[in-house]
């Protein structure tokens, strides 16, 4: 089959099929003549064209056959849907997966002669013998010398009807679906170590977009790929997409400039649905070009008779996005309405996120003009009025919502230095695992790009806290220096929403965000050189002086004090002492007892969250040798051997760890520099 259909396309490319299956096309698809329906169309509407009651059907995919020609619906300029050419090349069976099948069209027409299929053309519905085939989705080659699309069925599309009335909904900001090899939960905290600087570029989002850890980049043989997914973005300083743009195309997403939102269209169902419940039926779209389609015919650089112009319905045919950000910040990817009835729209005919249940407003969109380009033509838009939701992002295509309010995180991003005054961004951010980290990471990042310099030197402090319904909040209280500062930070972030968001304990209800950021433009670090003890032997219930000597980079020795109660439960005999960095205790802590950060529970999530250590402290433990366990991650050192029996007898069960190592006492103090480096020593107890 692969072979046939690929025969098929060099000689579509090559313009050699045989007159007599052209002229054998042409008879059973007869070319649509555009002037006769556009002039219909300007005498009377869709619904006076056509008698009452009759809707446009459907065309089965057993029913599309090679040479087949029709049209298909999209926008090139401003709001007005345009025209292109389709012809069947082929049928693609079991794409993908068994059952799936993509049509091979060839497209032509105005901007498609010249930009080939265009990123933002995704979900263009195409119609054949006034029937719906399904939505432009996908396109064929890195450099074709003739645009080659694949069609989604419309019959694919629909079953995103019954996935979102069987799959589970989300919430009022529930996290929709995970993408691929995130699933099941984090089940330890050790790997992001409580230390935000250990963890790794893999950090920063998703690890995957597509089924079984495949991005949209690599789906799909001969060069088969979705149509990409134009990324307007408001807001946003270059140098932020930039530093985001390579994990956003590896998710056929396509960062451009773009505008902001205009408004919001309320009241629930908007004007012009048709009222069909028909399942096989389409509503505004008829066997002849609706009155608000400009053909193709007619000069793409004049607004005509057909121009929707104003603040138009979505339709078939219209541009549409779907808003990861909103507010002073603004992120929306573009697509085009496939189908829509009554209040229900299917648009673009691949997976947006990969996220499954969704949550985020639905908008129309202006298409500023088409940039041809031969690694890949893209629309540029602007994103206009919020007209609903999409709730539900599917293999086939996305799900919207007229009418209906999306939920999203309310964000309050403040940020001050010591040469401008505080200024706070505020924004709504979508909520679905693993995505909405990395969108606050752009934004964090974006802010302090924006506001200070590109690179070089700088600390920043944050504060600030997550509102969980239902939990305590989850603070946010660190300090980051150097060169690799803004990284530091967002890798802060992204660990902590990660771990909230995708937890095997509690479903996260994220009622707001804040952050506050302070910024200044020196370095402002420190190492421990030296720790000095007040004696090398104590008592129980003595006080212990420790002084730390810390050398800040380019700066003085400095000394910090801490005073340390020795306990009067302590055992006589040796005792060791760390006094270290957060990096340095934590290493200790995940080589020595890594169930520390395994929590069992949500409570004990979030009090490790809200504990995790900081990089401008410097902590002591006192450490004594002996038997203990650890029992749902809570730590009983020093057992008696009868209870130890005991309670190792449960170890079968999971549920009690042994230990041979007891905290005996825990100190720390504040800085003004981000600590590093480590101390041990050797004290003595007396009894």
């Amino acid at each position: 089959m692969y072979i046939i259909q690929s025969m098929v396309v060099l000689l579509y490319f090559a313009g050699l099929l045989s007159p007599a299956l052209r002229a054998g096309a042409q008879s059973a698809s007869p070319a649509i003549d555009r002037s006769a329906t556009l002039a219909m169309a300007q005498s009377a509407s869709p619904a006076e064209a056509r008698p009452a009651g009759q809707h446009i059907g459907i065309m089965d995919i057993d029913d599309v056959q090679p040479g087949m020609r029709g049209y298909g619906l999209t926008v090139f300029q401003d709001a007005r849907i345009d025209t292109f050419d389709v012809e069947v090349i082929g049928v693609i069976k079991n794409q993908f997966y068994t059952d799936h099948d993509i049509i091979m069209v060839g497209v032509s027409g105005p901007y498609v002669d010249e930009a080939g299929v265009i990123a933002g053309m995704s979900g263009s519905p195409v119609y054949i013998d006034g029937k719906l085939v399904g939505a432009l989705a996908y396109r064929f080659g890195a450099f074709p010398m003739k645009p080659i699309g694949g069609v989604t069925p419309i019959g694919h599309m629909l079953d995103i009807r019954e996935a979102v009335e069987t799959e589970t909904k989300p919430g009022s900001n529930a996290p929709g679906g995970t993408p691929g090899g995130m699933g099941g939960g984090r089940h330890d905290l050790g790997p992001f170590g409580l230390d935000p600087s250990g963890l790794d570029s893999s950090d920063f989002g998703p690890s995957n977009t597509g089924p079984s850890g495949l991005s949209p980049s690599e789906l799909g043989p001969s060069g088969l790929k979705p149509i990409a997914v134009p990324m307007v973005f408001s807001g946003f300083h270059p140098s932020t997409v930039s530093l985001f743009e390579n994990d956003l195309r590896s998710r056929g997403l396509v960062p451009v400039a773009g505008g902001s939102v205009a408004g919001r269209v309320t009241g629930g169902s908007v004007a012009g649905a048709s009222g069909s419940g028909e399942t096989d039926s389409l509503a505004g779209a008829s066997s002849e070009i609706p009155d608000n389609v400009a053909s193709n015919d007619a000069d793409p650089e004049q607004e005509g008779p057909a121009s929707t112009g104003g603040k138009s319905p979505l339709e078939p045919g219209s541009a549409v996005s779907a808003q990861l950000i909103r507010g002073d910040y603004n992120m929306a990817g573009t697509g085009t309405v496939t189908w829509r009835e009554e209040d229900a729209i299917l648009a673009f005919g691949h997976p947006f996120l990969w996220t499954g249940a969704l949550n985020v407003p639905m908008n129309r969109a202006e298409i500023i003009t088409v940039i041809p380009d031969q690694t890949g033509s893209t629309k540029i838009s602007s994103v206009a009025d919020e007209v609903g939701s999409v709730l539900w992002d599917h293999t086939n295509g996305i799900y919207g919502q007229l009418g209906d309010t999306a939920r999203m995180i309310p964000v309050e991003l403040s940020y001050d230095d010591a040469i401008r005054a505080p200024r706070t961004y505020r924004f709504d951010v979508m909520m679905a695992n693993g995505w909405t980290p990395l969108l606050v990471n752009m934004a964090v990042s974006n802010t302090i790009l924006a506001n200070g310099r590109m690179a070089g030197e700088r600390t920043i402090t944050i504060g600030g806290r997550i509102v969980l319904r239902g939990h305590p909040d989850i603070v946010f209280d660190d300090q980051f220096s150097g060169q690799a500062s803004i990284s530091a930070l967002a890798r802060d972030v992204n660990g902590v929403l990660n771990f909230v968001l995708d937890n095997r304990f509690i479903t996260p209800m994220i009622e707001s965000l804040r952050i506050d950021i302070h910024s200044s433009d020196k370095r402002s670090t420190a190492v421990i050189e030296d720790v000095w003890f007040g004696s090398e032997t104590v008592e129980p219930g003595d006080t212990l002086e420790v002084r730390v000597y810390l050398r800040p980079y380019r700066g003085d020795r400095q000394v910090r004090r801490m005073d340390v109660t020795i306990p009067k439960t302590i055992s006589a005999g040796p005792v060791q002492v760390l006094v270290g960095s957060a990096r340095a205790v934590t290493r200790h802590d995940l080589n020595a007892v890594p169930q520390r950060y395994r929590p069992t529970d949500g409570p004990r999530l979030i009090e490790l969250l809200n504990n995790r250590r900081t990089g401008n402290r410097v902590y002591l433990k006192m450490f004594q040798g002996g038997a203990g366990g650890m029992v749902k991650g809570r730590e009983m050192p020093g057992l008696p051997p009868s209870v130890l029996a005991v309670m190792d007898s449960e170890r079968t069960k999971g549920s009690f760890v042994p230990i041979r190592e007891k905290v005996v006492a825990e100190e720390t103090i504040r800085t003004d520099y981000v600590v590093a480096g480590q101390n041990w020593s050797r004290l003595t107890v007396k009894r």
